[in-house]
C-alpha cells in the first residue's frame, strides 16, 4: 500500500473516532419538576456556546409546553491542549 495511501486512512480513522466523542443527552428529568441536558463537543474550544446550545434547547422545550425557561444552574469547562473536551450542562425548570 502506498505511504500516501496509509497515512490518508489513518488520518480518516482517527477523524471517525474522534466523531464518536460528542455526547449530547437530549433533555432528562432529574426529579420534582428539574431538568437537565448536557452535551460535549469536540470541536469546541468554550463551552459557552455549547451551553448557549443547551438554554436554546432547554428554552423551546418549555415553550413546547406553553411555559418559561427558568434556568436553575449551569457550568461548563472548556477544551485543553492535554485533551479535555469543551462540555457543558445547565439545569432547568419550566414554569
Amino acid at each position: 500500500m502506498e505511504k500516501s495511501v496509509r497515512k490518508s486512512m489513518i488520518i480518516a480513522a482517527v477523524a471517525l473516532g474522534l466523531a464518536g466523542c460528542a455526547s449530547k443527552t437530549g433533555i432528562v428529568p432529574i426529579g420534582d419538576g428539574l431538568y437537565m441536558a448536557s452535551n460535549m463537543d469536540y470541536m469546541a474550544w468554550s463551552s459557552g456556546g455549547i451551553k448557549a446550545e443547551l438554554f436554546k434547547e432547554a428554552n423551546e422545550f418549555c415553550s413546547k409546553q406553553g411555559k418559561a425557561l427558568k434556568p436553575v444552574n449551569s457550568k461548563g469547562e472548556d477544551a485543553t491542549l492535554s485533551g479535555r473536551y469543551a462540555s457543558a450542562e445547565v439545569q432547568f425548570r419550566c414554569e
